[in-house]
């Protein structure tokens, strides 16, 4: 294994997305479950999660099929202050990188990122970082994942893929990468040093 390519939301910092949306259901009286799909959906239809639209497009998109949500600043601004990254997945990544493992991170945002890494560098503990918003291709197509392991310079064999969704991990592993789905840490943590032969991975504080 020589490469390890993490998600952002919700496995190198909170689950900021999520944590947005659960807050504006309880403004709006909407029904959670199933919103998260929703607001992805209208992230890909509108090409604003792949740099082909732009915020205000996929708010109008989502209030169409949803009904009036307020000001998309105000979610904007839920889900800056939610994606809280997770310091000991930067040590992990440093350490990763010491041991000679090359470190990237795959994420499907949008330019909210760039406000996530102003507000909270983090991409300075990763070897590159991967946004949809600037690859032009999200994790529901294989390109994506063929465009990392390009810039990379890595075959699918060699790298490992972590993410909390497990249909995302699912589109990796039918590449031949291996896939984690990240549940919690410890879990991970075991997961990761497995599929690295056991590297002592995530020994960190």
């Amino acid at each position: 294994m020589r490469a390890v390519i993490f998600d952002f939301d919700g496995v190198v910092a909170e689950r900021g997305f999520r944590a947005a949306l659960r807050a504006l259901a309880g403004r709006r009286a909407l029904d959670y479950p199933p919103l998260p799909g929703l607001a992805m959906q209208a992230l890909v239809d509108s090409g604003y999660v792949t740099g082909r639209g732009s915020e205000q497009a996929w708010w109008q998109l989502l209030q169409e099929r949803l009904g009036p949500l307020g000001e998309c600043g105000q979610f904007r601004g839920e889900l800056l202050a939610a994606s809280r990254v997770r310091p000991w997945q930067l040590a992990l990544a440093a350490r990763l990188a010491t041991a000679g493992h090359v470190t990237a991170v795959l994420s499907d945002h949008t330019d909210w990122l760039d406000e996530i890494e102003h507000a909270q560098p983090f991409a300075h503990a990763f070897g590159r970082v991967f946004n949809s918003y600037y690859l032009g291709a999200c994790k529901r197509e294989t390109a994506a994942f063929t465009a990392v392991l390009e810039a990379l310079d890595v075959a699918p064999a060699q790298a490992v893929f972590i993410d909390d969704n497990p249909d995302n991990v699912a589109r990796a592993t039918a590449l031949g990468i291996t896939g984690i789905v990240y549940r919690e840490r410890e879990a991970f943590v075991a997961d990761l040093e497995r599929a690295l032969g056991g590297t002592p991975a995530g020994r960190v504080a």
